[in-house]
């Protein structure tokens, strides 16, 4: 009658429970990294998305407004065609329209007319970088130019 029973001993269960707390531990770090890694990416890419709305708003009211013009004083470029005008306010986080507002920090506007870069008034072409990228992706906008405004 002297019978073993087969179990396993008590030194046995705590490995067990020691290695899969480890396991378990080292899932959650993987798991945190991973959403941290998912957070960084949905940011970049909002900030890639509100960059290129920017984009097409900027290069729809060039191409609709017969004439833009640049206010360095008051940070604004002034769309104006016989029928209606538009600007764009430039604040130091974002870019205001009447519109819409974009959500991203200019870091360096240059403004152009006939190819030569001006500080202020007319203007037909405009050069955009922002924080946040590298210089390759700026956004450069410009119109063609109507004869009509040598005369």
């Amino acid at each position: 009658m002297n019978r073993k029973i087969k179990a396993f001993t008590l030194t046995e269960v705590m490995v067990v429970l020691v290695i899969s707390a480890i396991v378990a531990g080292l899932a959650f770090s993987v798991l945190g990294i991973v959403q941290n890694n998912m957070r960084s990416i949905e940011d970049n890419y909002q900030h890639q998305s509100e960059i290129q709305s920017l984009e097409v708003a900027l290069t729809i009211d060039f191409n609709n407004y017969t004439m833009a013009n640049w206010d360095s004083e008051k940070e604004q470029l002034a769309l104006h065609s016989p029928i209606d005008q538009k600007s764009y306010q430039f604040l130091r986080d974002s870019i205001v329209s009447g519109v819409k507002s974009y959500y991203i920090k200019t870091k360096s506007k240059s403004f152009y007319f006939e190819g030569e870069q001006i500080n202020s008034g007319r203007i037909d072409a405009v050069k955009l970088t922002f924080d946040k990228t590298t210089d390759v992706h700026r956004v450069f906008i410009f119109k063609h130019n109507d004869p009509s405004i040598h005369f």
